[in-house]
């Protein structure tokens, strides 16, 4: 388990399971959500009774309008949030999936969320948790590694 950020002494967290969606294609890029917060990769807390691609399903059919067909776990990480959500401190528990997707026929859900395909690279510094941007690295030097094996 790889870690992000640190507590902040005196604090109290509340700890939040998630799954986020790496879901990159062919001459669009990756698929990323515009928030009030800056870009996210799709996904979110898991809710009780969920596991975690059930939670995953549930988000991207929210926040995107897609759903998922397929998810492998990639990476789990930690993450201390220092700024407060709905009024509360989270450490985050977080796997990120990497996803097959198809179109829902159906539009987003969820309210100030905007889905869109992006570069990694125009999104890397723009990403609202560190976790999102170090995963965006690593989607980067995959890529790379695509290109100079074919």
């Amino acid at each position: 388990m790889i870690d992000f950020d640190a507590p902040e002494p005196g604090r109290d967290y509340v700890k939040r399971p998630g799954s986020y969606a790496i879901a990159f294609k062919p001459g669009s890029g990756l698929l990323l959500v515009e928030t009030r917060d800056g870009w996210e990769i799709p996904g979110g807390g898991i809710e009780p009774g969920e596991t975690g691609e059930q939670a995953l399903a549930r988000e991207l059919l929210e926040e995107t309008g897609y759903r998922l067909v397929e998810a492998r776990p990639l990476v789990c990480v930690r993450q201390w949030l220092t700024k407060p959500v709905e009024g509360k401190f989270f450490h985050k528990y977080a796997t990120f999936y990497q996803v097959a997707l198809e179109d829902s026929g159906h539009p987003p859900s969820e309210a100030g969320h905007r889905p869109f395909w992006g570069s990694p690279a125009e999104a890397y510094g723009r990403m609202a948790e560190s976790s999102h941007e170090w995963i965006l690295g690593l989607v980067v030097e995959r890529l790379l590694e695509k290109l100079r094996a074919a």
